[in-house]
């Protein structure tokens, strides 16, 4: 039995799925990353005969924009440190949810101000109203694009940018000698991305899952573009990352933002004829009081994601049968009668 443990968690140390989170602020580190672990966990039991042992790690970097984190223990609904969104299996989500008329007004101005400037029927391609809405709506994204420090400060302050950077670099080149998977949610898949284009050289990731991204959206594609220093005519089209062996995006038909889901219409191919895989799914968090498509939580356990983890842990059986032959072989030099 011990020798059967250690087997599997060779398995376990040698690959890592990381997870980047999206827009605003979160609870704590260590509360987010048991969120994220559970609806995976949720998801992985839809699969049959999948790996439930897994490493995880979460790049937190909602503590670089937000003095203090969400906290479980505030009951106030209109405290901005309130958790209007915490986990919830996916069986409790399907239950009807009273909503409230000031609920029912949030939701609908939410749902406004995305279809009017995110979706493809919206102001999306517009430079000045999508500065705009992204600067009221989305003020991290602003943030990461537009912030500026003055000179005199450059030395001894980081922008935004290059310290969310640092922290999925930092994780990366640690575990570089690991498989590693990328699960990233909305603006993180944008951070992902720009880290992997800046690594391509350096690191190799087994694969990608994009959940509820912008980046398809035109004026983000510009951004990318221009924030590499790359060559672009009237349609951006970034290239993906070289390195990168698999690249997955998953969008609910509700979710605005990641309404240009099928990113292999606007990203390139790299070297190895890699580019993203689209598809629409179905986000049961929608079904929580806030009617929210794109959370993470639905997304992290809905079956589409889950079999791309599954294969990824169960990727590196053959590998780790190979490893308890060896085990064997030691164990039974270790024991052998000498002949006399």
């Amino acid at each position: 039995m011990a020798l059967l443990k250690k087997l599997f968690n060779f398995r376990k140390n040698r690959t890592l799925i990381l997870g980047i989170h999206g827009l605003s602020n979160k609870p704590p580190k260590k509360l987010l990353t048991s969120w994220w672990r559970r609806s995976l966990e949720e998801g992985l039991a839809k699969i049959d005969r999948s790996p439930t042992k897994f490493d995880f790690k979460m790049v937190y970097w909602a503590d670089l924009l937000y003095k203090e984190p969400l906290r479980q223990d505030m009951t106030d609904p209109d405290h901005p440190l309130y958790i209007d969104e915490p986990y919830i299996s996916e069986k409790n989500l399907k239950k009807t949810v009273y909503k409230g008329f000031l609920q029912k007004v949030k939701n609908l101005l939410q749902y406004l101000k995305e279809i009017i400037f995110l979706s493809r029927l919206g102001l999306n391609k517009f430079r000045r109203p999508f500065n705009m809405i992204v600067k009221i709506g989305f003020k991290d994204l602003d943030t990461y694009y537009n912030e500026e420090i003055p000179k005199n400060e450059q030395m001894f302050h980081a922008t935004f940018k290059e310290q969310v950077r640092k922290k999925v670099t930092k994780i990366l080149r640690k575990n570089r000698k690991k498989d590693i998977l990328i699960i990233a949610h909305s603006m993180g898949s944008i951070i992902a991305y720009d880290v992997l284009l800046q690594l391509q050289k350096e690191i190799e990731i087994k694969g990608f899952i994009a959940m509820g991204s912008p980046m398809g959206l035109p004026l983000i594609r510009e951004n990318i573009m221009k924030d590499h220093a790359l060559p672009f005519d009237d349609e951006p089209s970034p290239r993906t990352p070289e390195g990168l062996e698999s690249w997955y995006s998953y969008s609910d038909r509700d979710d605005n933002i990641g309404a240009f889901y099928n990113l292999a219409d606007f990203y390139q191919p790299n070297t190895l004829g890699v580019k993203p895989i689209g598809k629409l799914v179905e986000n049961n968090y929608k079904y929580w009081q806030t009617e929210n498509a794109p959370k993470s939580f639905g997304y992290l356990s809905i079956r589409e994601v889950a079999q791309v983890v599954s294969d990824f842990l169960s990727a590196g059986r053959s590998s780790l049968f190979v490893k308890g032959k060896q085990l064997f072989k030691r164990k039974g030099r270790g024991t052998k009668k000498p002949q006399g």
